[in-house]
């Protein structure tokens, strides 16, 4: 697996004949072997190892301030911060300035698309470079997920996911469009619906108390297969009826952006709301005797049904400040 992601299927002849080339093709695959580019096994991939490092490539994520130096600044600007090699030589720095003064500099609407990817795989290489070699501690901020190492002392046991539920459920109340979700305690408010063109939002509570966030059962930390993917969201009615959300690293990712406030993509919104749907609908089928409605998601207004009938509507104390 280690010769496949260096070398590939090439073969000696294969490779001086690659490095005898003077083709910006010749010059993009030498520089897809370098180390730093080489891990992910190339862009296309069956094996199961490689597809699943894919998913980790630091040179997908994004962090601003990073990025915007790598582009605008010839790949040699930034060899103080990483650290130095003196028997390495230096032909990674050749490839990389060359396709760096050749970059697409025109801003024509015509050439956007391919200015854009160009600029982007540059930076790509450059901040999978950056990740292996820079000196500071700061590396973990360049994975595409930043939450990886709490996940991870989650699901071995080493912190309790107890200790978290009150995150998770602020989490998801901020993505039904809860601008401040405190208000309304430990509870977990729902949208009802989306409906087109309506003024009024619905919302459905459940107590934070009927809510349990834990590891599945059987879960083992013995061995890496055993150790689970997920945490489970359980709610449990007083009926004894229970609905659960199995929340793995991407949304457990998604969950503590939303925290952050972070505003998601509307792909990130589909997948993120795919896998909550289901855990909606089985709420849903739980017996309620009271809804908030909202225009904005800052003020509250709580309609509450007595046993003998009789509805009351009153406003949900602190308003909007």
């Amino acid at each position: 697996a280690l010769a496949f992601t260096f070398a590939g299927t090439r073969d000696c002849d294969d490779i001086h004949a690659l490095y005898a080339s003077t083709s910006a093709e010749a010059r993009h695959q030498i520089l897809q072997g370098f180390y730093f580019n080489a891990w992910r096994g190339g862009t296309s991939t069956a094996d199961r190892l490689l597809s699943l490092l894919g998913e980790i490539d630091m040179g997908e994520a994004s962090n601003p301030d990073i990025d915007r130096a790598l582009d605008y600044l010839p790949p040699d600007a930034g060899e103080l911060a990483r650290f130095t090699f003196a028997s390495r030589a230096d032909f990674d720095n050749q490839l990389l300035d060359r396709m760096y003064r050749e970059l697409p500099r025109d801003a024509s609407a015509g050439s956007a698309g391919r200015r854009m990817a160009d600029h982007r795989e540059y930076v790509a290489m450059l901040r999978r470079r950056q990740f292996f070699e820079r000196r500071d501690e700061n590396w973990k901020e360049m994975l595409p997920y930043r939450t990886a190492s709490a996940f991870w002392r989650l699901v071995t046991g080493e912190t309790q996911p107890g200790i978290h539920l009150d995150e998770v459920l602020t989490a998801i109340n901020r993505g039904e469009g809860l601008s401040n979700p405190k208000r309304l305690g430990n509870s977990l408010a729902l949208r009802v619906r989306v409906v087109e063109r309506g003024t009024v939002r619905s919302y459905r509570l459940f107590p934070g108390e009927c809510f349990s966030l834990d590891l599945p059962s059987g879960a083992s930390n013995e061995f890496v297969e055993h150790i689970p993917q997920t945490l489970r969201l359980v709610y449990t009615a007083p009926s004894g009826q229970q609905a659960e959300l199995l929340v793995d690293l991407d949304i457990y990712e998604m969950l503590a952006r939303l925290n952050d406030g972070y505003r998601p993509s509307l792909e990130e919104l589909q997948g993120y709301y795919l896998t909550l749907t289901v855990f909606k609908n089985v709420l849903s089928s739980a017996p309620y005797q009271e809804v908030l409605l909202s225009r904005t998601g800052h003020d509250f207004y709580r309609i509450r049904r007595e046993s003998e009938g009789t509805l009351h509507l009153e406003a949900l104390p602190g308003g909007a400040s």
